[in-house]
């Protein structure tokens, strides 16, 4: 709930009206009141579970839809969203939103009744038995990280927010925001004393709830983020050096002659050593909103002409620097002999292409092509995102088991590359040996140190690289604000396939990014209404 709601629920208390008290201290889903429920161990993991359950999901979470990550790639230059719910994400590119829009007030609130869940657990865990002290530590050093995930994920949304280390009260009633080092302080703290009363892994039937590596994990993104390269190089690489130790490792598929990459977004990823923090089951309705129409699919995913562009070609070159003549035969054919980055296939359906039997061809104009681009339900770039879109789920669309990959090892092997590109240690051969792990993965050959031999060679291959890698899976927006690269990205024309039709890519649309508003969400309003001690994000 926004932090208000509970300040205006306790005022109400000290005016006696009778079950109020009993109202605030019910976690219990059968409704029990404190002095009856926090009293076993079954109590203590009933509720740790329920606050994990604010964790991001993949395609589509009804309960939480704003927490699905996948379409919130449409914020971003990777992807086009348009889909009758989350309005929001297909208007926020177009700059039509506003501090009262519906996806920034959401995210807070939600993100905030987590962040209440966890600190009520920390309040009061200590009552319960557990007949092993450490476990119950255990326990709440699982609620004092995720709190500090819910804090990370806010500020990188919203810029530095109310830290929330309690439940709120009437006295505490309008919280203002804290600073930027407030914030990275505090979660940093958080999982710093989190760590100690945590395992290094767990077995597979827990393997969702969050470790020691989790938490360092979590540290490399915060400084990353934060600009502190030397921290963020010293807790990836805490994380690199103990990848065994924690259970981590780059998938690799165990069939020859399968892609490891593609395998990943399998239903061979759900066990992967790449899963750092993974929500199983977070994916169940992955091809029904991605697959073609033709496949009965909703196909709300549409990749860009730029994402689809950045793919290399299989000898390790940009298709931007072979030249006019292959520029526009790849412009016109991406998959052109089958000599493209394998990401690119797994990632993105392509014009032409036969998927699962059926011929996708959303330039053809007849009437009976339930795939003609702009239709609803259609792709709207002439691409579709293929990523989890598992060919056995076409029988049961709505009710896969996919779950999805909040955080995966790969994104802590480029956060170390890329703190030392930014540090200024970019000469240092692990920049290339962290960058090479992942293309290799991927079947893609080494980075050379006479190709990429500058700073700036370095960070435009590392940048390209994330987005090929976390391509469709909802972070790139992440990497965009930490680089301060909207204006280029997110500014003017979208243009998607080469339709044949007009024999040019197709204009699929035209996005507003303001500089000196578009780097973060506006707090909303109904929070700005509430909170007289709230500052609005400049330019909201």
């Amino acid at each position: 709930m926004k932090l208000k709601i509970y300040i205006i629920l306790a005022i109400l208390c000290s005016v006696n009206l009778t079950g109020c008290k009993k109202f605030l201290e019910r976690d219990s889903p059968t409704a029990t009141t404190d002095d009856k429920f926090w009293k076993l161990e079954s109590d203590l993991r009933g509720n740790l579970d329920g606050i994990y359950g604010g964790l991001p999901s993949g395609a589509l979470n009804y309960g939480i839809p704003y927490f699905s990550w996948m379409p919130l790639e449409g914020l971003s230059d990777n992807m086009v969203f348009k889909a009758n719910y989350l309005g929001d994400v297909n208007s926020a590119p177009l700059g039509l939103t506003t501090s009262s829009s519906g996806i920034y007030d959401n995210y807070y609130r939600t993100s905030y009744s987590y962040i209440r869940k966890a600190s009520r657990f920390l309040q009061l865990y200590s009552t319960a038995y557990v007949q092993d002290p450490k476990i119950k530590e255990r326990y709440a050093a699982e609620a004092r990280s995720l709190r500090a995930f819910y804090h990370l994920i806010l500020w990188l949304y919203y810029g530095p927010i109310p830290i929330v280390n309690h439940p709120l009260s009437a006295t505490d009633a309008n919280p203002p925001r804290s600073t930027q080092d407030d914030v990275i302080k505090f979660v940093s703290s958080e999982l710093l004393a989190a760590i100690p009363n945590l395992p290094d892994s767990y077995t597979e039937n827990d393997n969702y709830r969050f470790s020691k590596g989790t938490c360092y994990s979590l540290l490399s993104i915060l400084y990353l983020n934060a600009k502190d390269y030397p921290k963020a190089i010293q807790y990836s690489k805490m994380v690199m050096d103990n990848k065994a130790q924690y259970g981590y490792d780059l998938h690799k598929a165990a069939a020859a002659g399968v892609n490891s990459y593609a395998d990943l977004f399998s239903y061979n990823g759900i066990t992967s050593k790449e899963r750092i923090i993974f929500r199983k089951g977070a994916n169940p309705e992955a091809f029904f909103r991605q697959a073609s129409r033709s496949l009965s699919g909703q196909a709300v995913t549409s990749p860009t002409g730029s994402f689809v562009n950045t793919f290399e070609t299989r000898q390790g070159k940009t298709i931007q620097e072979l030249g006019a003549d292959s520029l526009a035969i790849y412009t016109k054919q991406p998959t052109y002999h089958n000599n493209r980055d394998p990401r690119l296939t797994t990632s993105v359906l392509v014009p032409n292409e036969v998927f699962l039997g059926k011929n996708f061809n959303p330039f053809d104009p007849s009437a009976s092509n339930s795939d003609r681009i702009g239709q609803t339900f259609a792709t709207q770039t002439g691409f579709l995102s293929k990523k989890y879109v598992d060919p056995s789920d076409i029988s049961r669309p709505y009710s896969g088991g996919l779950g999805f990959f909040v955080i995966r090892y790969a994104e802590i092997v480029l956060n170390y590359a890329e703190a030392l590109i930014e540090n200024g240690d970019d000469q240092n051969p692990d920049v290339l040996t962290s960058i090479n792990l992942i293309r290799n993965r991927a079947g893609m050959p080494d980075a050379t140190a006479a190709q990429y031999n500058t700073q700036e060679k370095l960070r435009a291959l590392l940048r390209r690289e994330r987005r090929v890698e976390f391509g469709l899976e909802g972070k790139r927006i992440f990497d965009i604000h930490r680089w301060k690269i909207g204006e280029q990205t997110l500014n003017g024309p979208v243009y998607g396939a080469y339709d044949p039709n007009s024999q040019s890519p197709f204009l699929t649309e035209t996005r507003r990014f303001l500089t000196n508003r578009d780097y973060l969400w506006p707090i909303p309003q109904a929070e700005m209404n509430a909170n007289p001690n709230m500052v609005q994000n400049p330019g909201w």
